[in-house]
């Protein structure tokens, strides 16, 4: 026989043993890639601490060393703002007030009118 005329195609058990080995190379490799994601919203969310730090600086060097309030409301309370409010003209990106393991936001100021929720306190 020569090699065109040979066997075509694969047995089952060969094509089993093909699929487990695919199989248990994955369930190796699903723990790596989900502590990498981990990683990786841990290094953005410390970017983002970063950041709104040296928007802090940026703002304090603005207002002679004073800075920025944490909450405070107009006499009537029509309208609230924060420290991230304030903060705004100093960073690039407002999903900052984010952490991307806290996409909902852990600290609830919408009782505050103008006020939402971030991840930072």
């Amino acid at each position: 026989m020569d090699a065109f005329h040979g066997r075509c195609g694969f047995t089952l058990v060969e094509l089993l043993v093909v699929i487990a080995i695919i199989a248990i190379l994955a369930a190796m490799l699903f723990p790596v890639f989900v502590r990498a994601r981990a990683k990786a919203e841990q290094v953005s969310c410390l970017s983002n601490v970063r950041q709104l730090g040296m928007a802090v600086l940026m703002y304090a060097q603005d207002y002679d060393g004073n800075l920025p309030i944490a909450v405070t409301c107009r006499p009537d309370w029509s309208y609230c703002w924060t420290t991230m409010e304030l903060l705004e003209p100093y960073v690039m990106n407002r999903e900052i007030r984010f952490c991307p393991s806290d996409r909902d936001g852990s600290v609830d100021l919408s009782s505050f009118p103008g006020l939402g929720r971030y991840s930072y306190g």
